[in-house]
Formats: structure tokens, sequence, C-alpha cells
């Protein structure tokens, strides 16, 4: 993933941020009332409203650790590779190799016990989904009829593609641990329903800065959003 050292927080839409608001939700495990966020302007109040809605019991603990331990043991039990071998900087490609990885993934999501997503499709197929969709806008243009049906394919193939994708998203066990964390937090803890609240603030940083390519640096209490 590349960081824009460019781009600001209140360069994104509302649809932007309220996307990474959700996977907070399914993070935590929790569920924000419709007007939780009516009054937030800048980062630090978000944080504030989303650190205020968790109550779960505080318990010390590295999140990322436990994450790690449970990913190697599901590694361990599922691809039958010894524990001794599997390290932070162990390369998924070795891991999970080409061939019949997206069921060894499966098995290896189910054995996990969540929905670690980290298989994509080529970045070319991306490239052509663009200047198609592109295509399409110009020839409203033209033919009216065929851009529209270009308009509305482009998205089902990208989800076709989504589902069918056999490329790594990320390279290494530390990059695979650290979205677990990120996107998984409570799932990820040795006791469930806990948090570690010295933990929280940064792993909304960390979903900010991987969902909109943001440097964390950009991300203070002070800075404001598009609609601020």
């Amino acid at each position: 993933m590349i960081i824009a050292d460019d781009t600001n927080l209140d360069q994104y839409e509302e649809e932007d941020i309220f996307d990474i608001i959700v996977k907070l939700e399914t993070s935590f495990a929790i569920r924000f009332d419709k007007k939780a966020f009516i009054n937030v302007k800048k980062f630090g109040e978000l944080c504030d409203v989303i650190e205020n809605y968790i109550k779960y019991d505080s318990k010390d603990g590295c999140t990322k650790q436990q994450a790690f331990y449970k990913i190697r043991t599901a590694i361990t039990e599922t691809q039958l590779l010894d524990k001794k071998i599997i390290s932070l900087n162990s390369k998924l490609v070795d891991i999970f190799p080409r061939q019949n990885r997206r069921r060894k993934v499966q098995i290896f999501q189910k054995k996990l016990g969540v929905k670690l997503t980290f298989l994509t499709y080529p970045g070319w197929l991306s490239l052509i989904f663009l200047i198609t969709f592109l295509a399409s806008l110009v020839a409203l243009f033209l033919n009216w009829y065929n851009a529209v049906w270009g308009i509305i394919l482009v998205p089902i193939a990208l989800h076709i593609a989504d589902k069918l994708g056999n490329e790594l998203a990320v390279k290494t066990i530390r990059e695979l641990t650290e979205k677990a964390a990120t996107e998984h937090y409570v799932d990820m803890r040795s006791t469930k329903l806990t948090v570690n609240r010295n933990e929280i603030l940064d792993t909304i940083k960390e979903a900010f800065q991987h969902g909109l390519a943001i440097e964390k640096e950009k991300l203070t209490r002070d800075a404001k959003f598009s609609w601020a």
C-alpha cells in the first residue's frame, strides 16, 4: 500500500470516512447510534465517540502479539508447518503457494475464526476496469445505451474478480498480523470482549491510515473533516 504524503483528512468525502467507521464497528464489535457522529468535526472528536462506545473490560496485553499467536497456530494446524519456522518476517507466498491457494486460505480463515481477507485480483485487471469505466462515461455522449451497460457491468465484474482473486494483498506474517489486529481487534484478543485501552487510539489511526492511504502523522486531534 502506498501512503500519500500530500493528502489531508479534509480531502476525503463523508462516505469514505464512514466506510472506515463501519469497519471499526466490526473490529470492536460495537454498534453506533445513527446520530453518534452528528456533532463530530475533528478527528479527535471522532476518536472520543468511538472510545466512549467501547464498554468492555480493560485488560493489558499486546493485541498484535496475541493476533500473531492465533495466526501462527491456525497456520500450523491447517498448513502442516512447524510453528518454529513461522515468524513475523515469514513470507505468505511460502505459506500459501499459488496452487490451491484460495482453498488453503479458506481453511486457514475457518480455523482462525474470522474472515481475514488478504487475497485480491492483479493490478493490471484493476487498470482494465478503470479504463473501461472511464470509456463508458465518455461513451455517454455517443451511445448512451452501451455506456450505461458498461457502467453497470464494471462494478459487477469488480465484485466477481474480488471473490475469485488469487493474488496476495499483503506479503508477510507481520502485515497479516497488523491487518488482523486492526480489522478484527476483539476477536484477536486472548480474552474475548476485552480491550487494552492504551491501544484503542492507535488502532483507530491504523484503520484510517490503511483505509485511506493517509499518513498517521496527519491524524491529529485537530485534523478536520471535509464537512467541518
